[in-house]
């Protein structure tokens, strides 16, 4: 592995270069710890790779800002009373009750109730409550987006492919090569048009893998609004915080 760095405006971007005889094109992926990775064909010289960095640097600076607003968030989250927590775009303050058998949340009104067993210790109250929070959300998510799939899997005439909901700092949905879709945990926070947009765009690449131009008319065809959505998901996104 080499690392190598360039020069964007003020900042310093610093990056890890791994090659791979199987490769034959250039990918740059940056991590949710912000490390920047380049993973390159083994013919590849530095002087190449620096170029293809310097002209994705604007990319990769606001990935790099993303991940620092994203976790200044999720370190910022405490899971006591009065919090807000968002679903389906809507904001509910955190409530959380001592009367239970166990740790189990649910939505009542205006608030997240979670209920606790009333022996919880100090020190394990904030893991109970996050996880309670945590179980209810990815119910919640398998539900609505298992519904989103098997109706825009009608609309783009395909099968209704299997998925997953798991938490993911960086995506926010992806599709396998054998067609299995992912869906990050997080997105049930967002307003039901953006949840809907990632649905769809992850359907769309059964048909297309790339971001060709097929792939973009044929979400569009589905999709009129789909850039609106889109940009306000890339807006709101580092809110969805859980």
């Amino acid at each position: 592995m080499i690392s190598d760095s360039i020069t964007f405006g003020t900042t310093a971007i610093t990056y890890a270069i791994t090659y791979s005889s199987r490769r034959k094109h250039v990918a740059i992926a940056v991590t949710p710890n912000k490390r920047v990775e380049v993973l390159a064909p083994s013919h590849l010289d530095q002087a190449a790779i620096q170029d293809l960095v310097r002209r994705k640097a604007s990319w990769v600076k606001e990935q790099l800002e993303w991940f620092d607003q994203i976790n200044n968030l999720t370190a910022s989250r405490e899971y006591v009373n009065g919090e807000t927590f968002l679903y389906l775009g809507r904001q509910y303050r955190l409530k959380i009750i001592y009367d239970g058998k166990k740790a189990l949340a649910k939505l009542k009104g205006k608030y997240f109730e979670v209920t606790l067993p009333e022996h919880t210790r100090d020190e394990k109250k904030r893991e109970a409550v996050k996880r309670a929070l945590w179980r209810w959300y990815r119910s919640h998510a398998e539900e609505k987006i298992g519904e989103l799939v098997q109706s825009y899997s009608k609309r783009l005439h395909i099968e209704t492919p299997g998925f997953k909901v798991k938490y993911q700092a960086k995506r926010w949905g992806s599709c396998s090569k054998d067609n299995g879709l992912n869906i990050n945990l997080r997105v049930i926070m967002a307003p039901m048009s953006q949840i809907e947009y990632v649905v769809a765009h992850e359907l769309c690449h059964q048909k297309y893998k790339d971001h060709s131009a097929e792939f973009w008319q044929l979400l569009r065809l589905v999709m009129p609004d789909y850039e609106i959505r889109k940009d306000n998901l890339k807006r709101d996104g580092r809110m969805y915080t859980i």
